[in-house]
């Protein structure tokens, strides 16, 4: 049962996941199951609207089930999962951020033809934006 609760979480309806979300939590604040805390936190993760096969809501579950205090989102070129992401910690209790990874072209200025950040081509680089106001 427990399992396909957790299935829902990447359900293509995030009504459905968030609800999903909802009622895993309320099942463990009765004391089905514990999750160890851990003075971690990854304020860089990824999901479905970046690469990642995790909708915001599986990834604040994963991080939640891994003891994190905080989970922050870093999708690529994308804020489609902010508010999910805030929603989903709000309902278990943790701190969430909000980002998004923006892909710079810096052809054409002094760093032409280098690779910075990213290993994979000349000429693009990451810039991280975080702490996107709600």
């Amino acid at each position: 049962m427990k399992d396909k609760i957790i299935q829902e979480l990447n359900s293509s309806n995030k009504r459905s996941r968030l609800f999903g979300l909802e009622k895993i939590y309320k099942s463990i604040e009765i004391g089905e199951e514990q999750f160890k805390k851990t003075e971690e936190v990854n304020n860089h993760v990824h999901t479905i609207y970046s690469f990642s096969p995790y909708s915001p809501s599986m990834a604040a579950y994963l991080a939640w089930k891994a003891g994190l205090q905080a989970v922050g989102i870093m999708d690529h070129d994308s804020v489609s999962g902010c508010k999910e992401i805030m929603e989903a910690c709000k309902i278990i209790g943790i701190a969430s951020t909000v980002g998004f990874e923006l892909r710079v072209n810096f052809s054409g200025t002094i760093v032409e033809g280098r690779k910075l950040n990213n290993p994979d081509s000349k000429n693009t680089g990451y810039i991280a934006i975080h702490g996107i106001p709600e």
